[in-house]
């Protein structure tokens, strides 16, 4: 009778194990969540030990953890064995959310009292850790491998601000205490709530960087918050960690991440502390990452005096590609490496450097890359050098990539220009209103790239009928620049051009060559100079005789698609620049004497001027070379208002006359 009563006792036991391993299995019971009551299931030990990210528990802790007694499952999770192994446990061991006020730098109610800070070598020196407190502390579990997947927030993301607060309303305990002007943060190590790190600075200012008991990740001083992370998503926060990878991590309870510093891939580089800001350091110039940003050294990278004016006389516009990412440079081959690294132009630093360059060099607006709202280089542009400080020192205006216009319709049925007026809303509504926003003759300024392939007057594109409905739809009276010089029959020459002249009347408003590159016609070995000074000069002295021609300058060439190179050094460069500033002006109607610059950071092209870092394997070790001769011409046109060109005729600057 007990046989048959044991094997149906076993029977309906076995059952409910299965039914309890299999709400395991489809995550009704959520690990790091409220500790469920595990004693009456049997699931394997494989399956109870998928829960926990943290640590790899041994058979004999899975056994303990499922024997923990129901009326203990809200008490601190029950046993000591279960609390140490089982991370999800401490969310009850935490400080109450309402903390006490406690002197600053001062550990949670129940811990013992930190030593005195100890002090290092030096502000670079490596942290010296305090003694351990007297009653146990979390474990501190090896940090997980580096992140690869996407981050949900942009490393210029952040939450919205706390207003400043006194630092003695966040209790915090000091992980480590260091005298000096910077502390580095230890690779490779979990963070928790409430772990800081803790600086007082030579001049005594007080400092700490972590997560508080009070819900907030950043830097904080004795009066305000320096730089925070918090509000909503903060309550999924669990961890944080400096990986060896170069990315600052914050992580949810089960290991995912929910912010990153996006700086993965900087192996070498120290997390680093000051009263100032927080930042990832490499070996150059500017940090990884910054928080607030960095801006860079007062001084400026090479002296030409004092800036030439960029509102008079001849002027210069680059072109500005915001395209790249911090460290992944390799959507395309480039040929020589930055004297920035491989910046990304999301970071307001990088954009003020760039800024400080170009006025010293003269350049008075970027010629800006749009390819749409949502594309990358509309996301770094409006991040990184809209909030640049020295933008109102300079113009900027957009350069309508009219490639994206590609499968939009058609200019015959008027569904291309209807694409054509949405983007353009975008840029009007995004951009006009900004100070720095470039003007000719009062006229807000957009330049349309490629135009000779994209608007065409063989496919429908009737110039003055589209223009004209622009700005009337738009609100604005807009100065339209078209790329249409080339070497095609119809594009070599304003007569015949349906978008330089028609019934007699100017379509765009001025024309400009953006490259004037056809591989084709490159002889190996000439220097960038030599090709423009053959091949485009006739062009260009075409339309510059008939219309306004903003010509461009470029100093050398040399691109991923495997074309023939174009050399240049900084004689043969001034040699170029001299030549194409004595093309002829005519009916301008009082626009300035503009040079386009191709480019200041097409780096996929090699055609920029932005320095180099002399790197031994670079093609073109130019350092500032383009940049100092561009800056000295542009400083002897604005000193004498004249210059000298090839047949010794005098020009006047502001007006182009020969004498």
């Amino acid at each position: 009778i007990l046989f048959p009563l044991l094997i149906f006792l076993c029977c309906n036991n076995g059952r409910s194990n299965r039914a309890e391993a299999s709400k395991l299995r489809r995550g009704s019971i959520r690990p790091n969540d409220e500790i469920d009551d595990m004693s009456s299931s049997s699931a394997s030990a494989t399956e109870v030990r998928s829960l926990f990210s943290y640590k790899s528990l041994t058979d004999a802790e899975i056994f303990a953890l499922k024997k923990t007694p129901p009326s203990l499952k809200n008490s601190k999770c029950g046993d000591s064995m279960f609390r140490k192994n089982h991370p999800g446990c401490r969310k009850f061991d935490e400080a109450p959310t309402k903390a006490p006020s406690i002197p600053f730098f001062a550990p949670p109610s129940g811990s013992a009292t930190q030593s005195p800070p100890p002090t290092t070598s030096g502000p670079t020196g490596s942290p010296t850790l305090p003694p351990p407190p007297t009653t146990p502390s979390p474990t501190r579990e090896p940090s997980m491998q580096p992140s690869t997947e996407p981050s949900t927030m942009s490393p210029s993301t952040s939450f919205p601000t706390a207003s400043p607060t006194r630092i003695e309303d966040r209790p915090v305990s000091c992980i480590q205490t260091v005298k000096g002007n910077e502390l580095v943060i230890p690779k490779g190590v979990n963070f928790r709530k409430g772990d800081v790190h803790c600086l007082i600075s030579d001049d005594g200012q007080a400092a700490y960087f972590g997560y508080t008991w009070s819900n907030e990740f950043g830097l904080f001083t004795n009066s305000e918050s320096v730089w925070t992370i918090h509000g909503t998503m903060i309550s999924k926060f669990n961890r944080w960690s400096f990986q060896e990878d170069g990315n600052l991590v914050l992580r949810d309870g089960r290991g995912r991440s929910i912010w990153t510093s996006q700086s993965s891939g900087n192996y070498g580089t120290q997390l680093k502390v000051s009263v100032e800001r927080v930042w990832i350091e490499a070996n150059v110039e500017f940090p990884v990452w910054s928080q607030p940003p960095y801006l860079g050294p007062p001084t400026p990278a090479f002296s030409s005096g004092e800036y030439p004016d960029p509102n008079s006389g001849l002027q210069y516009y680059a072109y500005y590609y915001p395209w790249y990412n911090r460290g992944d440079w390799t959507r395309h081959g480039y040929q020589d490496e930055p004297l920035l690294g491989k910046y990304g132009t999301d970071e307001v630093a990088v954009a003020e450097k760039h800024i400080q360059w170009a006025l010293e060099t003269g350049i008075s607006s970027w010629i800006i890359s749009y390819w749409g709202p949502n594309h990358l280089t509309m996301k770094h542009f409006r991040v990184g050098m809209m909030n640049a400080p020295s933008l109102n020192k300079m113009k900027f205006c957009m350069l309508y990539e009219s490639v994206i216009l590609d499968g939009r319709g058609s200019w015959r049925d008027g569904s291309k220009e209807e694409a054509l007026y949405r983007d353009l809303k975008v840029i009007v509504d995004d951009f006009f209103d900004h100070p720095s926003y470039l003007k000719v003759n009062g006229r807000p300024v957009i330049i349309f790239y490629i135009s000779r392939s994209r608007m065409p007057y063989g496919e429908g594109f009737d110039g003055p009928s589209v223009l004209a409905n622009m700005r009337r739809r738009l609100g604005y009276n807009i100065y339209f620049i078209a790329d249409e010089p080339f070497f095609d029959w119809n594009n070599d020459s304003p007569d015949g051009n349906r978008n330089a002249f028609k019934n007699g009347e100017q379509v765009f408003d001025a024309y400009t060559t953006y490259n004037m590159f056809q591989n084709s016609r490159v002889r190996r070995g000439e220097t960038a100079t030599d090709y423009q000074l053959r091949e485009a000069m006739p062009v260009w002295n075409r339309w510059a005789e008939q219309l306004p021609l903003f010509p461009n300058v470029m100093p050398q060439y040399y691109d991923f698609r495997g074309n023939k190179p174009l050399l240049g050094n900084s004689a043969d460069f001034m040699k170029q620049l001299r030549e194409v500033a004595c093309l002829p002006r005519t009916n301008f109607d009082g626009a300035p004497h503009i040079m386009m610059i191709t480019s200041f950071n097409e780096w996929w092209e090699g055609t920029q001027i932005e320095p180099e870092d002399g790197s031994p394997g670079n093609w073109n070790n130019y350092g500032f070379q383009f940049m100092e001769t561009l800056a000295t011409f542009k400083k002897e046109v604005d000193s004498l208002g004249t210059y000298w060109c090839s047949e010794d005729t005098v020009v006047e600057a502001n007006d182009g006359k020969r004498d």
